[in-house]
């Protein structure tokens, strides 16, 4: 499951826009080359070198979470250690500027735009799916958002995804009504601050 920063995310950090765990208390968590680190203190930390209090807090976020830890479970993950990564690198592991754990408490789920999304069998029970404002979007409907900041067409979306252009104009519709934003401009801006461009 890869996670990277997008360039525009790099470059609002290079203009004093950093991650948590870097200027203040708070963690951020992030994922590369398929392992999970943590910014805790301004040092990017493997899980075997996290503290008590950070295993702690997710062990805790976990119990709230019983069919995540069900999941983990089916997947094979059934150490503590292998638990908590995973439940991390699924649940928490995009780069932002929005901490992850706050006073030692893990905050709302982000949505990892994973490499399995579509045929991982444990696919938003472990992970999150993207909530907006007003439903949840189908993966299809993901993939209709991904190319909106391209500028394409309708049609040069249907033909990339090979489909009609009526489909696209049904996604489309759909997903306005459940972000609530009207125009391509504000549905970027939704793609961007949910790390798909």
């Amino acid at each position: 499951m890869k996670n990277k920063p997008h360039k525009n995310q790099m470059r609002e950090f290079k203009n004093g826009k950093l991650p948590a765990g870097i200027a203040d208390k708070n963690v951020e968590f992030f994922a590369k080359d398929e392992k999970v680190f943590a910014i805790i203190d301004t040092k990017i930390t493997p899980p075997n070198e996290w503290p008590d209090w950070l295993h702690e807090g997710i062990l805790r976020d976990m119990e709230k979470n019983p069919v995540a830890v069900e999941a983990l479970v089916d997947a094979g993950f059934v150490t503590d250690s292998e638990m908590i990564t995973q439940y991390i690198k699924c649940r928490y592991s995009a780069l932002d500027n929005t901490p992850d754990m706050i006073g030692g408490k893990l905050q709302e789920s982000e949505y990892i735009d994973c490499e399995l999304r579509g045929s991982c069998p444990f696919e938003g029970r472990i992970c999150s799916l993207l909530k907006a404002k007003y439903g949840t979007l189908t993966p299809r409907e993901i993939e209709v958002l991904k190319l909106i900041p391209e500028g394409l067409l309708d049609k040069e979306i249907a033909d990339r995804m090979g489909i009609s252009v009526l489909t696209v104009g049904v996604f489309m519709k759909n997903i306005r009504e459940k972000t609530g934003y009207k125009n391509k401009a504000e549905l970027v801006r939704f793609a961007f601050e949910k790390n798909l461009i």
